[in-house]
């Protein structure tokens, strides 16, 4: 069983219907994107996906993964509570259907795609979880969602209607004429509760699947019309006409150089450029009534959501080699961490007086907790035994460190070729 992270991913996929429904031009910038950065909370999501999928498989439960080492990408967590709890709650309502539904069929990780649709580019995406119940003649997709920091909405969610044409195209002859799409969200509080579902006739579904074929054509159109653009060396018009920022602009790709989601932003923050080409703001805070800072907090998080895209575009774009004017790359430092082997560190530990049970016979205490125990005149006695490991890099302001630039991972990379 691969892990999630390692599959392939359509050019049009099931998770990104909503954005580019929304944005017709955000298929064609997301394309320039050379390199995907990998998101720490998705690969949590991705391993609690990981064990659930396991436990479907096996008829096994979750909570036999804690304490064990779960990998998504270039991320490794250690299973606790919260993740197995999250694919139990899962795991839970999947069996609990097939229980009430006799004669139910299913599908665990179903991959399809969306060829019999004639799109301009390939379509599809893998639904979590497809049943067949066959007295109700429904059909029903569910999707676990692991996050917690955005409450997704059931009520004619894209991806799960893209999700639900998927399994009507990936099983065909099914006698079904409901298909119901439910979210499973256990980490984020909703009025409708952490399951809400939403049921529509089969019908509903042809006529929506007319609307998704348009909205493919959009974004064809855009990519077509880019390069076009491209050629007259003005993209203005094609920004006006095809991109489109908001809520869906979250997970974009291209978030960190989209002119739309920037002015958006610039817009939103009430920030405009001098004759000097300075940013200056048009509304201090104190100067706002309260209407207006209700409507400021509203756009906040998207505010800060193109910031953190900005940065990490940026970061990225230095790590490749690109020279952004007035910063550098830096080492991050992360918190000491004790050097050599654990056997030699607990020997020299002894040897300064500490007592065996004091150093934690399960596990050797940090660095921290072992200054507190030989005191502030004492502790500059492990200087030897730790190290400060370098854990990647920051994008700093040069005026605003005191830590040495360091090279690029494309500068290193040309040095040691």
């Amino acid at each position: 069983m691969n892990a999630h992270h390692d599959r392939s991913h359509s050019t049009w996929s099931a998770s990104a219907t909503e954005r580019n429904w929304q944005c017709a031009g955000s298929l064609t910038l997301a394309g320039r994107v050379t390199e995907q950065r990998e998101n720490e909370a998705a690969a949590w999501g991705s391993c609690a996906h990981q064990i659930a999928e396991r436990c479907l498989h096996d008829g096994g439960d979750a909570s036999r993964f804690i304490d064990t080492e779960e990998k998504n990408g270039k991320f490794t967590f250690t299973v606790d509570e919260e993740m197995a709890n999250t694919a139990q709650e899962f795991i839970d309502y999947v069996r609990k259907q097939q229980w009430l539904n006799v004669g139910s069929t299913i599908h665990i990780e179903q991959h399809f795609t969306l060829e019999k649709l004639n799109p301009p580019f390939d379509a599809g995406g893998t639904c979590d979880v497809v049943m067949h119940f066959p007295v109700a003649k429904m059909l029903e997709v569910v999707d676990l969602k692991g996050g917690r920091g955005v409450v997704v909405e059931v009520t004619g969610n894209p991806q799960l209607r893209t999700y639900a044409l998927g399994a009507m195209l990936a099983n065909p002859g099914l006698d079904v004429e409901k298909v119901k799409a439910t979210i499973v969200q256990p980490r984020a509080p909703h009025k409708d509760g952490r399951i809400r579902s939403e049921t529509f006739h089969v019908a509903d579904l042809v006529e929506w699947t007319t609307d998704l074929v348009a909205a493919m054509q959009r974004s064809a159109k855009a990519q077509h019309e880019y390069h076009s653009a491209r050629l007259m060396k003005s993209n203005a018009p094609w920004e006006r006409e095809f991109l489109n920022a908001g809520n869906w602009c979250k997970f974009c790709p291209a978030a960190g150089f989209c002119p739309a989601l920037e002015q958006r932003a610039l817009d939103a923050a009430g920030v405009w450029f001098d004759d000097s080409d300075m940013p200056r703001l048009a509304n201090a805070p104190d100067s706002m009534d309260a209407t207006e800072i209700a409507k400021k907090l509203d756009m906040l998080d998207m505010i800060q959501e193109w910031m953190n895209a900005l940065r990490a575009y940026a970061h990225a774009q230095a790590e490749h080699g690109v020279e952004i004017p007035g910063y550098q790359l830096a080492d991050k430092i992360g918190n000491r961490a004790w050097k050599g082997e654990e056997a030699k560190i607990r020997s020299d530990l002894t040897k300064l007086g500490l007592k065996p049970f004091e150093l934690d016979n399960v596990k050797i205490k940090s660095p921290a907790q072992i200054d507190k125990l030989l005191g502030a005149k004492r502790k500059h006695l492990i200087d030897d035994l730790v190290e400060r490991p370098v854990r990647g890099t920051n994008l700093v302001a040069v005026g605003k460190t005191t830590r040495p630039a360091v090279q690029s991972a494309a500068e290193k990379y040309f040095e040691a070729t």
